[in-house]
Parts: structure tokens; C-alpha cells; sequence
């Protein structure tokens, strides 16, 4: 009779149950791993002659162009970004020297007002140094009520700047005060229809008046008191003076005569004047604003002569 051998161990029958292919797999998996192993180990010791050697070599040659490839395709995409960061680089040095520029060119134009301004403030002062005077700038030019010609400018009774106090520049007369506020004075150019100021030839010492034909940098017509004199082209004329030193104080250079006529349907003649300001120019001026500083006048005694007596 057979034998009944049992039920077979549990192990025998889970191993003859593994699958045919994955126990192949299991078996390339580990040659596979002795293969690299062994590699490694021969390419540690490896000489000019070393079995690895062609297998290094052989995969040079396969990746190696796929690597020159991967480079050159991403050459382009670096040389974008350096260009775009040089952009930017360029961009922010042009910025910087546009900047630069625009310092330089403000300060170029800051320092020749400046200079001009200070050539003004030393030629008023080589003009009238005789006379107290309180600097001012004109801000501003247009008409004032019936007047033509008017400029306004930066000083007013805060600064001791009343009406009728002459005005001028470093060149002549600008003018007279007709109006004041605290902080600004209007002023009357000489070239208004409605001024008239006392003229002195300087050769020869007659007297006049200049009157404006209401242009704003025109001539100026000047009249003699005395028929009979004669003025000539090139002489030079210059205040002399109201009483009081209100409007004008002597001595303040006005014009040059430029020609002569003789007086329509009278005697005399009537010059034209140029003038020596030019009121689409000024920018500095000075208000004279005190009495001229001289000397006290010496007094003329007469001289006696003492008779002998007897």
C-alpha cells in the first residue's frame, strides 16, 4: 500500500510556485550587479592597458556629440541672457550719465548767472558810488494802469523803496518808482510816452528834457532848454537832478545822441537819443534810497583887506 506521505513543507511549495520569469529577472539583476562591481574594481586598478579603457572610449564616442549638441543648442539661449543683462548694464550707465549731463549743464547755467549778475552788481556799483542804493532784480514786466512800459522788481517799503526814488543799472538810468507794496516795486522805464526826465549835455554842461516815445527798447527825443544851443552826435547826456533828489538824482548817465533835427515850425533843435539801458536785458538794479554821500560843502568867505589908520 502507498504510503501517505503528508502534506509538503511550506516553504518547498511557495518556491515551486515562484514564476519562471521572475526568477530570471532575479538572476540578471544579479549578474548585472557582479558585472559593475567587477568594473569598478579593475577600473581602480587600471593601467594605459586596462579592459576598461575601450568601454570609456566607446561611450565618449556616442555621448560626446550628444553632449557638443545639448551645448551648442544652449549657447544661443546663454548669449540671449548675457545680451539682455549687457542691455540692461547699458541702459543704466546711459541713465547715469544722461544724469551726470543735466548736473553739469544746471550748474554751467547757474554759474554764468552768476557771473553775469555779479558783472551787474560791480558795474552799478562803478556807476553810482556816491549814492546809498538797495540792489534789487526785476521779476517781472507789463503795463500799469495808463502807463506803457513798467517792470516790477523784488524790493519794496520793507526795504526802504518808496515812489519817485530813481532806479537804475550798471549801464544808466532804468527808471522811476510810481508804485510800492511791502515786498515789490513798479517801476517807470524812461522809454514810457508819460516820462520825462532833466537831461545835461555833458560837453556843454545846457540843459534839456528827455521824453519816451512809448517803445520799449526804442530812441528817446531830447529838447534844449536854450534855443540856441546845438547839440551834436556823440554827445552824451546825463541827469541833472530834481529837487529834493525826487525823481531823479544827478549824474546818472541816460544816452548818447545819435542824430539832429531842427524844430518843426519853431526855433531849437531836437535831438534823437539812444539810451544806454536796455529794459528787455536788465535783471539787477539798484534803488537809490539815500541822499549822495559827500563831503560837507566848504563855505566861500570873503577875503578883507584891514585899512591903516592913522
Amino acid at each position: 500500500m502507498l504510503k501517505d506521505l503528508g502534506t509538503p513543507a511550506r516553504g518547498l511549495v511557495r518556491a515551486a510556485g515562484v514564476p519562471r520569469e521572475i526568477r530570471r529577472r532575479r538572476t540578471i539583476l544579479v549578474l548585472i550587479i557582479l558585472a559593475c562591481f567587477t568594473l569598478i574594481v579593475l577600473d581602480a586598478r587600471r593601467s594605459a592597458g586596462s579592459p576598461v579603457e575601450p568601454l570609456r572610449a566607446g561611450a565618449a564616442a556616442v555621448f560626446g556629440p550628444l553632449e557638443s549638441t545639448a551645448s551648442s543648442a544652449r549657447q544661443p539661449v546663454d548669449n540671449l541672457r548675457d545680451r539682455f543683462a549687457e542691455t540692461d548694464k547699458l541702459k543704466a550707465e546711459n541713465e547715469k550719465l544722461h544724469s551726470e549731463n543735466d548736473k553739469l549743464r544746471q550748474e554751467l547755467n547757474t554759474t554764468d548767472y552768476a557771473r553775469n549778475r555779479a558783472g551787474e552788481l560791480d558795474s552799478l556799483l562803478r556807476l553810482a558810488p556816491k549814492f546809498t542804493m538797495t540792489p534789487a532784480r526785476v521779476i517781472g514786466i507789463g503795463s500799469l494802469q495808463s502807463f506803457n512800459h513798467t517792470v516790477t522788481i523784488d524790493a519794496g517799503t520793507a526795504d526802504g523803496v518808496r515812489a519817485d526814488m530813481t532806479v537804475i543799472n550798471g549801464s544808466g538810468l532804468v527808471g522811476r518808482v510810481v508804485r510800492t507794496t511791502e515786498a515789490t516795486a513798479t517801476v517807470l522805464l524812461i522809454g514810457d510816452r508819460n516820462s520825462t526826465v532833466g537831461g545835461r549835455l555833458n560837453s556843454t554842461l545846457a540843459l534839456g528834457f528827455v521824453s519816451g516815445r512809448g517803445e520799449l527798447a526804442g530812441t528817446l527825443d531830447y529838447k534844449l532848454v536854450d534855443l540856441k544851443a546845438k547839440p551834436r552826435i556823440g554827445d552824451r547826456i546825463v541827469t541833472w537832478g530834481s529837487s529834493g533828489n525826487a525823481p531823479y538824482v544827478p549824474g546818472v548817465p541816460i544816452g548818447v545822441v545819435t542824430s539832429v533835427s531842427a524844430t518843426a515850425g519853431g526855433l531849437g533843435t531836437t535831438a534823437t537819443i539812444k539810451p544806454y539801458v536796455d529794459p528787455t536785458r536788465i535783471d539787477t538794479v539798484g534803488v537809490v534810497t539815500g541822499p549822495p554821500a559827500r563831503p560837507a560843502r566848504p563855505q566861500l568867505k570873503p577875503t578883507t583887506t584891514a585899512g591903516k589908520g592913522s
